[in-house]
């Protein structure tokens, strides 16, 4: 008998699964669009785009083979001319946990909270048009900052946290709830966020706001550009080390023997491209006989513009929630130029889609509101802790957002 030995591939990483959403902007948008609700591919392109139908098609069945859709039901006949329509709901959303958001480089981390909170102030812009925002007034949309020591820090977290993980489940109790009660459903954002603000915090220093590469460094798309870093774990390992500190590609592959300087000096000159190394220097001399050695370093965040998400008309700015988003903004956009947003890897920021029935709006409605007076009871702690303990004070920026966004085609549900 004779024994052969089957190599097995390991599963992929979180990351690496990651990288195949991140891969297209369009197969963000599926994952979180059918986190809400199940689409079928004709149904998402008719709605969203996406170039063509069977474009599109093939990104469902990319994600579906890499587990982040499921198909929910097949339906024939109408329309159809005798083809099978699949409907899929995705499995998850593409979100970061804290362990895997902590074993990111931070210049990595930066740009994607950038970008993050530039998609939430777009969804905030777009209900403000259609007038959806401020339709119910229950709705909720504050933001505050906060003194506090390191235990109600950690405590504001958690309850942010909390909060967000309720909004799922609030979801998914609705999800039983409307077949049987023939309410029209309710497209709703949820948009939190937990972050250090410039102040009397302690914390490491980030990269030199000189350094940040500029908008037009690589063609492709933010996603694109991460998904490239994320599948890689050479290159991933590069951009960690080159926060840290300046070094060449020579210098790189003679620390990491497995790699060799052909390989090393390749994925140098792709991130490079793709925005994520600037060249800061040059050597020559000594062993280098003559020929030059060039020097690298990770780049800061491209900090976003309001511009790119305010053209929007005057009545809507004179309202106050755009002056509460303004506000916010702002004191976001501090915070990543201070390099405090993300200097701690157990801040919030997450902004997510969901349908709910009258029930779970009302009970998130709560809980929010539930979570905004619990803030200022654990700053009120922290105040009596700090005038006995010396600790340094921090402070923390809370935003917590609620609102209805314009209507999609929610007939097919589940």
């Amino acid at each position: 008998m004779v024994m052969t030995r089957v190599r097995l591939r390991s599963q992929p990483s979180y990351l690496e699964r990651l990288a195949v959403v991140f891969a297209d902007p369009i197969r963000l948008t599926i994952v979180t669009e059918l986190f809400a609700r199940p689409m079928s591919p004709s149904q998402f392109f008719g709605e969203f785009g996406g170039g063509s139908l069977g474009r599109v098609d093939r990104h469902f069945k990319r994600l579906a083979d890499s587990g982040w859709l499921r198909l929910v039901k097949q339906a024939t006949g109408g329309k159809r001319r005798g083809a099978t329509e699949n409907f899929y709901r995705a499995t998850e959303l593409a979100t970061i946990d804290t362990e895997t958001w902590s074993s990111i480089p931070r210049s990595l981390r930066e740009e994607y909270s950038c970008r993050v909170f530039e998609q939430f102030c777009e969804r905030v812009g777009d209900a403000l048009v259609a007038e959806t925002f401020d339709s119910d007034p229950k709705r909720h949309f504050t933001w505050t900052p906060l003194i506090l020591d390191e235990e109600a820090r950690q405590d504001v977290i958690a309850s942010v946290d909390r909060l967000f993980k309720s909004a799922l489940e609030e979801q998914a109790d609705a999800k039983f709830r409307l077949p049987k009660s023939n309410e029209d459903p309710r497209i709703v954002t949820v948009g939190l966020a937990a972050f250090d603000s410039p102040g009397d915090v302690s914390l490491p220093p980030r990269l030199p706001a000189s350094r940040n590469p500029s908008p037009a460094s690589s063609p492709l798309t933010f996603t694109a550009r991460l998904a490239r870093v994320f599948a890689d774990p050479v290159s991933l390992t590069i951009v960690t080390e080159l926060n840290l500190r300046e070094m060449s590609a020579k210098e790189f592959a003679e620390k990491h023997g497995d790699q060799t300087l052909p390989n090393v000096a390749r994925r140098f000159k792709s991130l490079t491209e793709l925005g994520w190394l600037v060249k800061v220097g040059e050597k020559t001399g000594g062993k280098r006989r003559g020929s030059k050695e060039s020097f690298y370093r990770a780049t800061g965040p491209a900090t976003f513009d309001t511009e790119t998400w305010s053209n929007i008309p005057a009545a809507v700015r004179a309202t106050k929630s755009w002056q509460v988003l303004t506000q916010l903004s702002e004191q976001a956009r501090r915070a990543m130029t201070a390099g405090t947003f993300d200097a701690r890897t157990d801040r919030h920021l997450t902004w997510v889609p969901i349908v709910l029935d009258t029930q779970g709006w009302t009970q998130l409605i709560a809980a929010a509101d539930a979570v905004f007076h619990n803030l200022f009871k654990a700053q009120a702690a922290a105040k009596r802790r700090l005038t006995v303990s010396g600790e340094t004070p921090q402070i923390l920026t809370v935003s917590l957002a609620v609102f209805e966004s314009p209507p999609k085609s929610v007939d097919i549900l589940f």
